[in-house]
């Protein structure tokens, strides 16, 4: 395989989407009572995590083809670079690495690794190209991310609060995201909130989302969930959120969207920061 080739899969891959489910799946453990005696598991559940976000991205990605030849042109597909085969294949090597690692880690483990991977294989197939579903799926996903890192270490009702935060946040990074590719999902008749029903029932619906998540931030401080640094960090979050949420009413350009959505997404490395930090 040629150097080419290889950056084309780190590409498929989404790394900063990785670096994110790299990042959440520890703090997961870390928060749920995991301890040093559990390092092995986390890494492989850090591992697990990382190969089905890989996976679902290639999977997507080959679904994806002729709306990101107009949205983007640039990935690794519309480009030639890679096939539609070679996005399959590697959803499947990666797919299949992810759930024979949890055969040795626990039951619930797989089972939450198996769901996964079934259910964001049908939402690139399906539920992308539904209103408002598909924005859930994604939303619902990332939060299991926390739930999955619960399980690891045995306690589930530990990831509740940030698998919560992860759900807010990205439910309304996937309504701006939808808004940022009206154009293509137009053209391919792809039925999204935006698209069939305006741009602007799509962002309040986006804004309701990112309130709610501030809203519950100072119900977390109130009542002491984390320690009391939680509170400064997250203050920095959340403030962010405020202006990603002001942007994106400035102009509904896809270069404006696309802002929003990678300030939402730095916004939830600073959520977990304040996490981590807010339960050592």
């Amino acid at each position: 395989m040629n150097f080419k080739k290889l950056k084309a899969f780190v590409q498929l891959s989404r790394p900063v989407n990785i670096f994110i489910i790299l990042a959440s799946i520890p703090v997961a453990c870390w928060i749920t009572g995991g301890t040093t005696h559990d390092s092995l598991f986390i890494f492989l559940a850090a591992l697990t995590g990382a190969l089905v976000m890989a996976g679902a991205n290639a999977i997507n990605d080959s679904f994806d083809l002729e709306i990101d030849r107009i949205n983007r042109p640039n990935r690794p597909l519309p480009l030639g670079v890679l096939t539609q085969r070679n996005a399959w294949q590697m959803w499947l090597i990666v797919s299949v690495t992810a759930i024979c690692i949890n055969v040795f880690i626990n039951p619930l483990a797989l089972l939450i690794v198996v769901f996964a991977v079934i259910l964001l294989y049908y939402y690139s197939a399906r539920l992308k190209r539904t209103i408002v579903v598909g924005n859930v799926v994604v939303g619902f996903m990332t939060g299991m991310a926390f739930i999955y890192g619960g399980a690891i270490v045995g306690h589930i009702e530990r990831a509740l609060v940030p698998a919560v935060f992860a759900f807010l946040i990205n439910f309304a990074r996937e309504l701006v995201k939808d808004v940022e590719d009206i154009e293509g999902d137009r053209k391919e008749h792809a039925v999204t909130l935006p698209v069939k029903y305006g741009i602007r029932p799509a962002l309040i619906l986006a804004t309701l989302s990112l309130l709610t998540l501030i809203s519950i931030t100072f119900v977390v401080v109130k009542y002491s969930v984390y320690h009391s640094v939680f509170m400064y960090i997250v203050f920095v979050s959340d403030i962010i959120i405020c202006v990603s949420g002001v942007m994106m009413w400035q102009g509904s350009s896809s270069i404006n969207m696309s802002r929003v959505s990678n300030n939402l997404k730095f916004s939830m490395v600073i959520g977990l920061m304040a996490i981590i930090a807010g339960s050592v």
